[in-house]
């Protein structure tokens, strides 16, 4: 699997910023769908909640999870949108954004929960780092 950053999403804003964080292309895999607003005026947005794993396990039996950090893919001209199966939480398999015809496509692949697609005109990423409290699946307790 290649985690560079994908050649045609470069010129989205913040994507390479994005790909800073984590030092690689995130999947998004595990991450929690923690919000959805749809505006019929000015931009609306999906927001995931996720972490980085070292591959290193805790003494809890956990795997150490570092950059906690809330991704939020802020949409423009939505032009199609496919959602199904919402839930009190919403895991992902993963979050996937492409070039589309008219613009971009987010593929919410979901592991449990809510799953669909997404095309809009323009798409920016921006990133809010910081552990988000009571999120099942993440943990402070094995953070470095």
């Amino acid at each position: 699997m290649d985690w560079a950053l994908p050649p045609e999403l470069a010129d989205v804003p913040g994507a390479t910023e994005l790909f800073d964080w984590f030092g690689y292309w995130p999947t998004l895999h595990d991450a929690e769908l923690v919000d959805i607003v749809l505006n019929t005026q000015g931009a609306s947005w999906i927001g995931v909640y996720t972490c980085g794993f070292t591959g290193e396990v805790h003494s809890s039996g956990h795997y150490v999870q570092i950059k906690h950090v809330t991704v939020k893919f802020i949409l423009e001209g939505i032009s199609k949108l496919e959602l199904q199966d919402f839930s009190i939480q919403n895991v992902m398999c993963g979050v996937f954004l492409t070039r589309s015809e008219d613009g971009y496509e987010i593929e919410l692949e979901p592991i449990y929960g809510i799953g669909g697609t997404v095309s809009a005109n323009r798409v920016r990423i921006e990133i809010e780092p910081g552990i988000l409290p009571n999120r099942p699946g993440f943990s402070t307790a094995n953070d470095v």
